[in-house]
């Protein structure tokens, strides 16, 4: 984009339309509203502006006025790094998607059949998405927690659901103990995603959850889930449903497509116009078939930032995936 000077002189709108949106975006997910004065403010000011004018004008349709380029570019800076801050997760409320159909089909038998039930599949596909997707969708009667790795045991996992939950405890009741007592005999079910983290004594602790309250749980995680809780009998007599959530029920389609389909759908999803680049196809697929928790996540956060690089003056797609990944890296180093 060459640099501007003024809308009025040009007699055209001349703001890129991706970070307009992207902008928008941004008051959305903190909680502004692009409509308040004081909230434009506090914007400018993260931006490095003494008040809002510049974030009015640029919002504002043929009210910009000063060097167009410069604040195009600041803006894509800072945006960039929101985006490396927030992680770039985001939900595919998509019916078409590759895995919430097989997925949303699994957590809805989950619900009618109770008991704790394992859903596995390869990394990378939109398991996380489409958890947090489903406990959005249906937040009256299901607690989600994702497991870290300080939240793979069984006193930090009881504290995670607790927090999950909004549960009060009483005075000197542990949180496996809040539990317990809260969920008793109630319709609710658990969704517990990356589960293939938790630990022996976890996982030992859900068993005898489940036992307590008749809670309905979903085990959500990578592969290796399904031989953990397989090979002892006090843990495989509790499981219902052990499923690849990855491949759609009424499909024979084999699991080694999984990463092929992942890739098409999510640079038709959130980098149309590069979709067909054979060069970004094979490094999204690098990308997505890495073997740890969260690739698609990984991947949505990638094309953000690919988007804002290319809306910030680099005009080769393929240069502004391989600096996207550069400046990423250089993020988590």
């Amino acid at each position: 984009m060459k640099p501007t000077t003024t809308l009025e002189t040009s007699g055209a709108d001349l703001r890129n339309p991706d970070l307009l949106e992207e902008l928008r975006n941004y008051f959305r997910r903190s909680g502004l509203d692009t409509d308040s004065q004081k909230d434009r403010a506090l914007v400018g000011k993260r931006l490095g502006y003494a008040d809002q004018t510049a974030v009015y004008r640029f919002l504002t349709d043929g009210k910009w006025q000063g060097d167009l380029r410069k604040f195009e570019t600041r803006l894509a800076s800072f945006l960039a790094n929101e985006i490396r801050i927030e992680g770039g997760a985001e939900l595919v409320d998509d019916p078409q998607s590759f895995i919430l159909p097989s997925l949303f089909a699994f957590l809805n038998q989950v619900r009618a059949c109770g008991m704790i039930n394992v859903g596995f599949g390869p990394a990378g596909t939109g398991k996380t998405c489409g958890c947090r997707l489903y406990a959005a969708k249906h937040k009256a009667n299901t607690i989600y927690a994702h497991v870290w790795a300080w939240t793979a045991g069984k006193t930090t996992l009881a504290r995670e659901l607790v927090t999950s939950a909004g549960i009060e405890r009483k005075r000197g009741e542990n949180h496996a103990a809040a539990l317990s007592r809260h969920f008793r005999d109630k319709q609710v079910m658990f969704v517990i995603d990356n589960a293939q983290r938790l630990t022996a004594s976890a996982r030992n602790w859900l068993a005898d959850f489940l036992d307590y309250t008749g809670a309905s749980i979903a085990l959500i995680g990578n592969p290796e889930i399904s031989e953990q809780w397989s090979r002892i009998d006090q843990h495989s007599r509790r499981v219902g449903l052990h499923r690849n959530v990855s491949i759609d029920l009424f499909d024979e389609d084999a699991a080694r497509n999984t990463s092929a389909a992942t890739v098409n759908y999510l640079l038709n999803q959130h980098l149309p116009d590069v979709a067909g680049n054979p060069t970004i196809r094979t490094e999204a697929l690098k990308l997505v078939t890495q073997q740890k928790s969260g690739s698609c996540g990984a991947f949505v956060q990638h094309a953000r930032l690919t988007r804002l690089m290319m809306a910030g003056g680099i005009t080769d797609p393929v240069k502004a995936f391989k600096s996207a990944a550069t400046q990423l890296l250089k993020a988590a180093a």
